[in-house]
């Protein structure tokens, strides 16, 4: 059973060295261009596309929040109530200078479709029914729509974090937005995230739209606009705020839904693993994100299994008297130098994600709040990970 151990944790170790060094290579090499600034000479005519379904607590500031967008040319809204039960669409029908459009209730995936037919503009703007952009946050992605780029995605920060899952959530996004930011030069990021991101309505609809089967049509998407060789682009000083679950059980189901998802697309796109062909999906991301599924069950099993065995250990000392020192005790052998080394690795991972974020948004200054994050946070995405899997295979899943 120890070499087992012994092994597991090797390959752990290996894995996660690998990805660190990968991710801060990847952004000290492209460090200066993390904060290059593009400018537009042709200004195209977009139109925004928001999907709603029973939110009439949040909508009416969303699309106030829209229509104050800063943008040279008039801007086409589009509000989609994808059959709503409650008093959303009486509110959004009586805000003027918007197109509201109703349909029977098929989901989110099917409402974007659905607005995508109907849309005029040359951009499409996607945004999220309890999302908010800041005004400049229009004019800086469009900036980004170089030659081949065929979408645009902003930098999502968490609105109103009061709760502790809240303001763990908070912490969560600004790395993400880092390592997002950061995949954007292997041309591998792996979303468009609902809450705002921008496409070209002429790829959109060549590459077929959004797929309506998959419980992540923002991941779905972006891997079939890098399937067709496309790039996606992230405009880091766009700022776009959105609501995130309040309570531990909302954030289990998001993230359920997220894994589902995620799975969906990696099994939708499987056959093209490590085929070149096909860019970045089949060369970086299938091979990414299966090692990364393997790399959270194994570091989920490494840690039941040591707190079994510290747990036997002490137990069995003050209950059956079994002799503590002479079986618990650390050597400095190699793997204390590797956790050693990881737990370094790992600190320089962290502050480069910290300096490059704290120019956008103030960082989170509850220490606390931080230690929950690195020590007790991650330690449930395993968890999380296999209970989706679980109902992958069963495939009961649905929005």
């Amino acid at each position: 059973m120890d070499i087992i151990i012994d092994v597991i944790t090797l390959i752990f170790t290996f894995i996660s060295v690998y990805f660190m060094f990968l991710f801060l290579l990847l952004f000290f090499s492209h460090k200066k261009r993390f904060y290059k600034k593009s400018s537009i000479k042709n200004v195209p005519s977009v139109s925004i596309i928001i999907p709603v379904y029973n939110e009439e607590k949040a909508i009416e500031k969303t699309i106030k929040n829209v229509k104050k967008l800063i943008y040279p040319k008039k801007i086409e809204i589009i509000v989609i109530d994808d059959g709503s039960t409650d008093n959303t669409y009486k509110i959004i029908k009586k805000i003027r200078g918007i197109r509201v459009l109703t349909k029977k209730h098929g989901g989110k995936a099917k409402a974007l479709n659905f607005g995508l037919k109907q849309a005029k503009g040359e951009i499409v703007a996607c945004v999220d029914a309890d999302s908010y952009p800041e005004k400049n946050a229009l004019m800086k992605t469009i900036s980004l729509f170089e030659k081949n780029v065929a979408s645009v995605t902003t930098c999502i920060f968490v609105k109103n974090a009061k709760s502790l899952i809240q303001r763990l959530q908070r912490i969560e996004y600004l790395f993400i937005a880092w390592s997002r930011k950061v995949l954007e030069y292997l041309n591998s990021i792996y979303v468009t995230p609902g809450p705002m991101s921008l496409y070209r309505k002429k790829v959109l609809l060549k590459v077929g739209g959004f797929d309506e089967k998959n419980l992540t049509e923002d991941i779905e998407i972006a891997w079939r606009l890098l399937k067709h060789n496309y790039k996606i682009k992230m405009s880091l000083d766009t700022k776009v705020y959105t609501s995130v679950p309040r309570t531990l059980k909302k954030w289990w189901h998001q993230r359920l839904r997220w894994n589902i998802g995620g799975m969906q697309t990696n099994l939708k796109y499987f056959n093209l693993f490590l085929k070149k062909d096909f860019g970045s999906v089949g060369m970086f991301l299938l091979p990414f994100f299966s090692v990364s599924y393997l790399l959270s069950i194994l570091g989920l099993f490494l840690i039941f299994y040591f707190i079994f065995n510290w747990s036997y250990l002490f137990i069995g000392s003050y209950t059956f008297g079994f002799n503590l020192m002479g079986t618990f005790y650390i050597l400095p052998d190699i793997f204390l130098f590797l956790g050693i080394f990881v737990f370094i690795l790992s600190l320089f991972y962290i502050k480069a994600g910290y300096k490059t974020m704290k120019r956008y948004i103030h960082f989170p200054k509850k220490i606390l709040d931080v230690l929950i994050y690195v020590l007790f946070y991650f330690a449930i995405f395993p968890i999380n990970l296999i209970h989706s899997f679980l109902k992958f295979l069963t495939g009961k899943h649905k929005w």
